[in-house]
């Protein structure tokens, strides 16, 4: 049997803000995971509010699950945006295009399949940059240049 416990998960987070449990991970991630191919999942802390910059995975299809606070995510093709909260869960397709911004103190579950490192950065407008500014902001179509 394989099994992480709570104490050493939570000293992870305090020190990295985000573990990953299982996977085939190429670099040091703050506790010791569980080696497996195919699969990742982890936990990401965000204390402060924080804007992610916009990608796609290439090859991973990704499941997040909130487990507290809340999570904006922007859907470039769709120019949409949607509210995940405590309890949501959504996922994020290989090649869909997004940017997220989560509220300070949110806490998520993810997992990706197959796994592996293959965040790609995609261009970020000027809409986008201000959606990012705040929790508050909006995207405004005006500004997109």
């Amino acid at each position: 049997m394989d099994y992480i416990k709570s104490a050493e998960i939570e000293k992870g987070l305090t020190g990295n803000g985000r573990v990953y449990l299982c996977g085939n991970l190429e670099k040091a991630n703050g506790i010791q995971h569980i080696p497996t191919e195919n699969y990742e999942i982890g936990i990401s802390d965000y204390p402060v509010y924080t804007f992610e910059k916009a990608h796609i995975h290439s090859f991973n299809r990704e499941y997040n699950y909130v487990l507290d606070g809340a999570i904006k995510i922007f859907m470039l093709n769709e120019k949409k945006e949607f509210l995940f909260e405590k309890g949501d869960l959504f996922i994020l397709n290989v090649g869909e295009p997004y940017v997220g911004k989560c509220l300070a103190g949110t806490r998520t579950i993810f997992s990706k399949v197959p796994g592996g490192n293959d965040k790609v950065l995609v261009e970020m407008n000027k809409a986008l940059l201000k959606w990012g500014e705040s929790w508050e902001s909006e995207y405004i179509l005006e500004d997109e240049e």
